[in-house]
C-alpha cells in the first residue's frame, strides 16, 4: 500500500473541515446569532437597564415612568423581538442551504429588514416617550454615551475591516 492514498484521503477531509468551518465563520459573519439564547441571557436586560439607570443618574421616580412606558410597549416589544429571530433564522438556513438560492436568500434579507425597520420605528417611539422625562443635563449623557458607542462600533469595524485585508 503507499502512503499516496492515506495522505490524499486526509488531506481531503482537510480541506472539507476548513471549507466546513469557514462557512460556519462567515454565516456568523453575514447574519446575527439565530436564536439570541446564552447562559446569561435572561440578565442582560436588567443589567442593561440598571447601567443606565446608574449612568444618567436616573430618580426614582424617572424609573417608575420609563419601566411604565416600557411595560406599555412589551407586548409590541416581545413580538418583535419574536419577529426579528424568526427572520434571522430564515435568512441563516437561506445561507446554509445547498445548493445555494440567491433569490431566497435576498428575499429573506427583504423580509428581515423591513423587521428591522418595525423595530427601528418602534424603538423611535418608545425613545421619543422617554427622552421627555429626563433632565437636559441627563439627555447630555445619553448623547455621550451614544456617540461614545458609535465609536467603538467604528473601532470594531475597521479592526475587523483591516484583519480581511491582511496578508
Amino acid at each position: 500500500m503507499t502512503t499516496g492514498i492515506p495522505r490524499r484521503i486526509f488531506l481531503l477531509a482537510a480541506g472539507i473541515a476548513t471549507a466546513a468551518g469557514l462557512s460556519l465563520f462567515a454565516g456568523q459573519l453575514a447574519a446575527h446569532p439565530t436564536d439570541g439564547a446564552t447562559a446569561t441571557a435572561g440578565a442582560w436586560a436588567p443589567r442593561q437597564y440598571r447601567r443606565a439607570v446608574r449612568r444618567l443618574g436616573l430618580t426614582t421616580d424617572q424609573q417608575t415612568k420609563i419601566r411604565g412606558i416600557l411595560a406599555g410597549h412589551a407586548d409590541e416589544i416581545l413580538a418583535q423581538r419574536k419577529a426579528g429571530a424568526q427572520s434571522r433564522q430564515a435568512l441563516h438556513a437561506a445561507q446554509i442551504a445547498q445548493p445555494i438560492d440567491e433569490n431566497a436568500i435576498r428575499d429573506r434579507a427583504k423580509d428581515l429588514g423591513a423587521v428591522r425597520a418595525d423595530g427601528a420605528v418602534l424603538l423611535a417611539k418608545i425613545r421619543s416617550e422617554i427622552w421627555p422625562i429626563l433632565t437636559p443635563e441627563q439627555q447630555e449623557k445619553a448623547i455621550t454615551f451614544r456617540a461614545n458607542a458609535a465609536a467603538k462600533r467604528q473601532q470594531r469595524r475597521d479592526a475587523f475591516e483591516n484583519w480581511l485585508r491582511q496578508n
